[in-house]
This record gives C-alpha cells, structure tokens and sequence, in this order.
C-alpha cells in the first residue's frame, strides 16, 4: 500500500535539497579547451521560456517580449522542442517531475513576455551543450567526461516518453543537426558478404517525416512509425521500432543494416552483422545512449508500393464499444496474414496493407464495417498509390505529438493466446473497460511483426514481440506549469496501476521501452528478457568500461541510483507509488 498522496507530496518535496557537486566543478579553462576542441560548438542553454519571466535562477532577468512571442505562437508545436536543445516535446525531459518549482514552463492558454508569474528555474535542462557535427565532437565530449568527471546527456529531437534525453548537470550531445541523407541503390555493409539491397543512409538527427519525403523522392519506402518528430537512427531502431508496417516487414531493429557510432572508449566504429557484431545485436533493440553515441545508420528500404487504407469511426457508447473490440480481437490474426497494421481504440480503426486490392480488403473488413455502420459510424477504404501519399494526407496533417505538457504512456506486447479464446478476449476487455473507468482511453497498436520471418536471437529485441498481433496500452498528461505535487502524484499512482494491470493481464509479456511506464518494476525483464539482458550488460561493461554513459533504466542503470544520484531525483521520486 502506498504512502497517503498529501503525505508523499511532503515528503518528495523535502527530498529537493540543494544539489551538492559529486566533484570539483570543471575551471573556465577547461570548458575553454572543450569549447575550441569542437569547433566552437559548445553553447550554454537556457529553457526555451525564459525570455517569457522576471526571475531567472533566482536573479531578476527582463523579459524579452519578442523571443517570448515566438515561444508563445508555437509553443504546442511539437517541432518547437525538437528543433532546438532547450525545449522537449513532452516537459519532464526539462522540468523536474516532483519537484514543482524546478522548471521554466508558462501556463496553459495565451502567454505575453512580463505576464507570466512564479520564477524560472533550470530544470533538468543542461546547462551547456554540444551541437554535434561529427565523430570528433563525440571524443572530445567523452574525454572531457572521463578527465573532468562531467557527466553526459544525449539528445536527437527529444520526443521521449521516459526522461531518457535530459540530465540534469550533464554536459548535453545534441545530434539533430546530424542531418545526412543518402540513397544507395545497391548497398553491402563494411566488410559483409551479403547481397546488396537497396537502402537509406539516415544521420542521427533525421526525424522519420523528413526521412518518408526523401524515400519518397527516391521511389522507394521506408519502414518506420507514424511520428514525424521521431528519428530513424535514434531511440525508435535503439529500443526496437515499430509502425503500420512492421507486421510484413519488421521492426525498425529488424531493417537496419549499419551503425556509425563512437563508443564510450573513444572510439569511431561500424558495426553491422560482419563487423563488431556483438555491437551490431546490442544496437538493434538494446536502448539509447548505453553503447555509444549514434552518429548515422543505414536501413533496407523497400519499391515504392501501392497500399489499402481503412478507416472506421463511430460514436462510442456504454455498451458498443465491447463488440467492437471482440470484432477486433477475431479478426487479428487474420489481418495479421493479411498485412493489415495500424493503431485502433474502442470506436476507431486506421489500418493499411501492401498486400490486397480494394475488392479483397472490403471483404477481409466486412463483419467490423457492417458493425461500423450499424452503430451509425463512418466507413472508409481507400487506395493509395504510395505510403507516403498516406502518410501526408492522414498522419503530417493530423499528428499530435501532445506539446508542451508532461504526457506519460505505459503500453504492453500481448501474446497470441489472449486472442484465442473467450476467456482471453474477454480478459482484454474487462481491462480495457478498468481503464475508460478511470477516465483513460485504451489504444490498440496491431504493429507487432507476427508475419514477418524473424532469426530468433538476431537481435536484443524482447521475444516477446514475435509471439504478438498487439500493442495496447494508454497514456496519461498533466499540465506542467498548472500541476501540483498532488496531482503528480496521483497521476504517477495512476500510470504504475494501469501498468500493474497490464502486467496481470499477460505476464508472459513484455513493456515497449519506448512507450513504457517510466517507473516499471522489473524493467530489465520488461523491456528485454533477463537472458538478453544479461548479454546486453556483458556487451555494455566491453565498450563502456567506466560507465560513461547512463540515461534512465537503459542498460547498466542501477535502481539505487534513482535516491543517490541527484540527476534521477526528479523521476525516482515517484517510483513504486501505486498499490
């Protein structure tokens, strides 16, 4: 049983004392050298708000009514907090989660420079950063790490639903403006003997909307998720990957041929299956920045190819919505066969295929179009000459990447067998009905890769994922700004019971890091199967002998460093808050 919510709160608020430095903080001469060593591109941050306040780190500062304005026109843009290093797309990467005054976030609704009341503080935003343009940046970094004690952050375009993206006190890589991209239409990896393939080299700050319009233009496809604001060669392939067409052609972990990645050692390396192949495996589903910094990898992209879409909406009810997801549930394994891969809810399908014509998906969505339309909803199947024509007309032009506040996301990998039986079916329910109870929506991800011909073993994917038609889960937002203790608290008890629920619904199971409750018990079983895990550290200890590199609950994390490590504070605090 968890402490009592008014008692936690006071608690985890006395836990914020002033953070007292591990190590003589580096001299103006040191940063000096690390500052020529890149080139010049060592800067100092500032959270994107503050030209909006009065008080800064406790100093009067003047507002600067023009900065302010833009941070006020876009500041719900996603691409507002992926664009720039001092801004991230949901705020606890920047704000400190339980500690309600650390942070520099305006209200909700229309903000002017001078109107915004309360102090701007840090954050867990870093206070300095390296706009990475190269491998040199890296090693410079690293070794700075390594002689100063410094510790280290990395950054792409910062749409984390973990808090793995920010440090506070580090020294931050941002690697968005590694903005490469490059086609090859025959492709071999260094040192390989394999056939070569078409393929996408795609620098480590390239986000998955930049890379669609690029396959685009090359008349081919490439296999991602539906973000734009997402990277390809960041934690999307890291932590495994998945989107509308994994369930044919696999994970992003799946079609990534090639790294390019400085190790903790210091060293710039490839690897792909014939070179550092234990690297290669850890890379492709193993998480973030625990075996390096990324600076491109190279994925098989597939022909440009014409794809069905359907789309069904109806008004959900107390009582139609549990039809709906027995439909759902019976017609899996068949559109699985099919191709069919998409996200749906209780009152919603957007599913698309490769694989059938116009006539064939209309009877392969008969018995759930005729439900549809019985309950009064929308019905609608489509051709589309190429993902990307998809892509733009629905995903570019609706997505939402829930800016500008704190959004929490807990989603579990079921296993095949729940869709077998009644008993099955109506477990999924009864969970799915626990969740609208507490006020959440249930999301349905038909995503895993069940049609696709795996290796098992081939790469540190939780297996999990191979014995699945399902993604499901929830997510769940406060308002950072507007949000107290309590209401963190409760949100945090919230998010840890749903998960617990998960959990019990199919413990054979697994969390996707990506979208995972920050605060999972078991993490290392959750995220990757105790047997990958326990290679995962033996390859973690090899490149990253002196633990340089650490984000949270990725690999070689320790629990005990969420209370002894002030940088983990800020989320630590709420871990195990649920019943």
């Amino acid at each position: 049983m968890h402490r009592p919510i008014v008692a936690l709160a006071l608690g985890l608020a006395a836990t914020f004392l002033p953070y007292a430095a591990a190590a003589a903080a580096p001299s103006d001469s040191d940063w000096q050298a690390l500052h020529d060593a890149v080139g010049g591109r060592l800067f100092t941050a500032e959270p994107l708000a503050r030209p909006c306040f009065s008080m800064f780190n406790g100093q009067a500062v003047k507002p600067d009514e023009n900065r302010c304005a833009v941070v006020a026109g876009d500041y719900r843009n996603g691409s507002i907090g992926t664009d720039s290093y001092a801004s991230f797309v949901h705020t606890y990467n920047e704000a400190c989660a339980s500690n309600v005054t650390d942070q520099c976030l305006p209200p909700t609704g229309d903000f002017t420079a001078g109107s915004v009341s309360g102090q701007c503080n840090q954050g867990t935003l870093s206070e300095r950063y390296i706009t990475v343009a190269g491998a040199k940046d890296v090693q410079a970094a690293l070794g700075f790490a390594r002689r100063t004690g410094v510790t280290l952050s990395v950054k792409a375009t910062g749409h984390d639903y973990a808090g793995r993206s920010s440090r506070k006190g580090s020294l931050a890589l941002w690697t968005r403006k590694l903005d490469s991209l490059d086609y090859a239409p025959s492709f071999t990896p260094l040192g390989s003997s394999a056939p070569p393939v078409q393929a996408l080299t795609i620098g480590a700050g390239v986000n998955l909307g930049e890379v669609y319009a690029f396959a685009d233009r090359h008349n081919v496809t490439f296999v991602g998720g539906s973000s734009g604001t997402v990277t390809a060669a960041g934690g999307y392939t890291l932590f495994g990957g998945h989107g509308v067409l994994t369930p044919l052609y696999g994970m992003g972990a799946d079609r990534v041929l090639e790294f390019r990645i400085v190790t903790p050692d210091g060293e710039f390396r490839t690897a792909n299956e014939a070179t550092n192949p234990d690297l290669f495996w850890a890379l492709r589903g193993g998480g973030g920045a625990a075996f390096g910094v990324v600076l491109d990898a190279t994925f098989k992209v597939e022909p440009a190819m014409p794809l069905t879409l359907s789309l069904m909406r109806f008004d959900a009810t107390a009582t139609n919505t549990g039809p709906f997801l027995s439909l759902l549930m019976n017609r899996s394994a068949a559109w699985a066969e099919e191709g069919w891969g998409g996200p749906m809810d209780a009152s919603t399908l957007a599913l698309l295929t490769p694989t059938l014509d116009l006539d064939v998906a209309n009877r392969s969505m008969e018995p759930v179009a005729a439900y549809v339309t019985a309950q009064g909803g929308t019905v609608v199947l489509e051709r589309h000459p190429s993902f990307y024509s998809f892509y733009t007309k629905y995903v570019a032009a609706s997505s939402s990447t829930g800016a500008g506040t704190a959004t929490f996301a807990t989603f579990r990998v079921l296993p095949k067998r729940l869709h077998r039986s009644e008993e099955g079916r109506a477990a999924v329910a009864s969970t799915f009905q626990a969740m609208m109870a507490a006020g959440l929506k249930p999301y349905v991800f038909q995503t895993a890769p069940s049609s696709y011909a795996h290796t098992p073993g081939s790469n540190a994917v939780h297996p999990a994922w191979r014995d699945s038609y399902w993604l499901v889960g929830t997510s769940l937002s406060w308002e950072s700004n507007g949000a107290g203790l309590e209401e963190r608290v409760r949100a945090a008890a919230l998010l840890q019971e749903v998960s617990g629920n998960l959990t019990a619904l199919a413990p054979e199971g697994s969390m996707y890091p990506n979208e995972a409750d920050p605060w999972t018990e078991d993490w290392r079983r959750e995220f990757w199967g105790e047997e990958n895990y326990e290679k995962l550290l033996q390859i973690k200890r090899k490149y990253d002998p002196d633990g340089l590199l650490s984000c949270w609950k990725c690999v070689g994390f320790e629990d005990k460093e969420m209370e002894t490590d002030p940088a983990y504070r800020c989320m630590g605090a709420f871990q195990r808050t649920s019943t």
